[in-house]
């Protein structure tokens, strides 16, 4: 059975850690995924950051999460899983680096530079994939006797979450609409394909904290 870790969310912490993931956005343009100050390091040292995203899911109280799940075996690995309690409801996340050709890449051979045009990154396609990648293993396994003792359940509620890029890199090269449009109408077995940059997860967090803390309030 999958095994994720307890975590109360902190929502003092929260605030605090989505100040740090400001102010590394703010000083960083390009940042790598992995290594010392990478991405990775950075959510894997921040819970309260990782539970915050399980609200990617409606409905998803998020109670419990993981870092680096391998779904069923290690053929498909998820960076982060965060859960409810009753291990119904998931969000399966991806993290790409946040650098200029993360999500686009000037195509090769153009000799006219006032005619630039853009392709899909070996990065974000990769990222995608990954995704998909879990979407299909888990419609492959449902129903089966595998899926239940993994999960607990017959059946379990899930959406998937790719981070990457940066907004600004996207801007200067007139790319977000292309971007947006692809990242909305991308939907996978009757699901949808969650595709943001890390410009939008930070603000996309800021103000879920803000309603949470407003619904607290009037508790």
């Amino acid at each position: 059975m999958i095994t994720l870790f307890p975590h109360k969310f902190d929502i003092q912490e929260c605030e605090r850690e989505l100040q740090e993931l400001k102010t590394l956005l703010t000083k960083k343009l390009e940042i790598a995924e992995t290594g010392k100050n990478g991405l990775q390091k950075f959510f894997s040292d921040r819970p309260n950051l990782i539970l915050l995203l399980g609200y990617w899911h409606f409905g998803l109280e998020p109670a419990l999460y993981k870092p680096e799940v391998s779904l069923f075996s290690n053929e498909f690995r998820a960076d982060f899983v965060v859960a409810d309690r009753q291990k119904k409801k998931f969000v399966f996340i991806e993290f790409e680096d946040a650098k200029e050709n993360s999500i686009f890449k000037m195509k090769s051979g153009q000799s006219d530079s006032s005619n630039t045009s853009y392709e899909w990154s070996p990065r974000y396609e990769h990222g995608l994939s990954q995704v998909i990648d879990w979407y299909y293993r888990m419609d492959d396994y449902e129903r089966t006797n595998k899926f239940e003792e993994y999960f607990g359940h017959n059946q379990v509620n899930y959406t998937g979450l790719l981070v990457i890029g940066r907004d600004q890199f996207l801007q200067q090269s007139g790319l977000m609409k292309r971007f947006l449009w692809r990242s909305n109408k991308t939907i996978i077995n009757s699901k949808p394909l969650h595709c943001i940059t890390f410009d939008k997860l930070l603000e996309e967090s800021m103000e879920k904290l803000s309603t949470i803390k407003i619904c607290k309030d009037l508790d």
